[in-house]
């Protein structure tokens, strides 16, 4: 099987993971050691080399205290993906509709200018 390509994310994610790991102080030997990978493996992610999976990047995230998520900052990609989902996922609409139950809640117990108030704020966040 041929080894996937890695792309400008990668290389991207292989950046911020050296320049976060030094930043710390942590050789790629002590980082290596605990995840159970190797000093070489780690360069090669660094380096955009070879592609990190899910479980190991989870893994160097937790050993240096940050989520996953922050390796994923500041990139802007160079291509655009389209969405294939027509409508939110499941758990957008549950939190739409939570977010509508309370609303529905609250909404008789406000005066007309406190409704007022709410309708002016959602509206500022729509321009």
């Amino acid at each position: 099987m041929a080894k996937p390509l890695v792309d400008e994310l990668d290389r991207h994610i292989g950046l911020r993971l050296k320049k976060l790991r030094q930043q710390q102080g942590v050789s790629a030997q002590v980082l290596a050691e605990a995840i159970d990978s190797t000093q070489q493996q780690i360069s090669r992610y660094e380096n955009a080399h070879n592609k990190l999976s899910a479980t190991q990047l989870y893994r160097i995230a937790s050993a240096l205290g940050v989520p996953v998520s922050w390796f994923y900052q500041e990139y802007q990609p160079g291509m655009a993906i389209r969405n294939l989902a027509e409508q939110p996922a499941a758990y957008e609409k549950a939190q739409i509709n939570e977010g509508l139950v309370t609303i529905g809640q609250l909404w008789p117990r406000l005066t007309l200018e406190q409704r007022g108030a709410v309708l002016r704020v959602i509206d500022a966040f729509l321009i």
